[in-house]
């Protein structure tokens, strides 16, 4: 069974065919999430430490077994998420989320007011051939303050942009998320070294480190939260998400209505 020691809950976020899940692969050190996938095909996947079978939590926060490999054909109707336990060595000091993409239709509206509280570190994905597009920008500006100090942008695919324009790229993405993140890297993340104006799994890893440094004190000092109440069946502890499409009311009582073009988990 997974093992629900309250850990750092690093969120896996961005649009579609943004990297998240070669990302989440690559920290969990094997072919775990679904790559090339289109969106409402695969759930949220919620990685804990631990062994057993993966657990469906419906939308009122009961839990349903499933028998390992099952995933794809998890139905998404009523499904908040699949929590997973795995051992590898990365749960041991997170919790790890990888989220469809932020525009997919099967999202529930109100997920976003009602789990991003629980995030600990975001990371955030963009592809740098398209990399911070407004529809990303306008979703991460609702995002709080102390949650974005604790948060990494990753410009996935940089080694599809020509070498030349690269530290281009790189320079306009930094200026317009200044302050926005704690880090912004260029990754390729199918590259095992750094390369001139990219990042390897190390540097990446070194990154999120010093996330970790920074979220466990605030952890520590938070308090409780209540587990929520199960009608039925056995209940799990729920997890922290951001599952955004329509942003409802955070503070300031703005709504979004994403684009739902190019919707996917990865």
């Amino acid at each position: 069974m997974a093992n629900t020691k309250k850990r750092p809950c690093v969120a896996l976020l961005g649009e579609f065919s943004a990297g998240k899940s070669t990302l989440a692969n690559l920290l969990l050190g094997r072919r775990q999430s679904p790559v090339r996938v289109t969106a409402t095909q695969t759930p949220p996947l919620w990685y804990q430490y631990g062994t057993g079978d993966p657990v469906r939590i419906l939308d009122d926060d009961t839990a349903e077994p499933l028998a390992a490999g099952s995933g794809s054909s998890v139905p998404l109707e009523d499904t908040k998420f699949v929590q997973v336990p795995l051992d590898a060595p990365i749960l041991e000091r997170i919790d790890l989320l990888d989220m469809p993409g932020s525009s997919d239709p099967n999202m529930a509206p109100d997920l976003w007011d009602q789990l991003l509280p629980g995030v600990d570190i975001a990371i955030w994905c963009t592809p740098a051939t398209q990399a911070w597009r407004q529809s990303e920008a306008a979703i991460w500006d609702l995002v709080p303050a102390t949650l974005q100090q604790r948060s990494m942008l990753l410009l996935t695919r940089i080694d599809k942009v020509r070498a030349q324009d690269q530290p281009r790229v790189l320079k306009r993405v930094r200026d317009e998320v200044a302050g926005q993140f704690r880090h912004v890297l260029p990754a390729a993340l199918l590259t095992a070294d750094d390369g001139a104006h990219s990042t390897g799994p190390s540097s990446i890893v070194s990154a999120l480190d010093d996330l970790i440094e920074c979220a466990v004190p605030q952890i520590a000092q938070a308090p409780e939260r209540p587990a929520p109440q199960a009608p039925m069946r056995s209940k799990v502890p729920t997890p922290d998400l951001v599952a955004p499409r329509r942003v409802t009311t955070l503070s300031a009582g703005r709504t979004i209505r994403r684009r739902t073009a190019q919707n996917a988990l990865i």
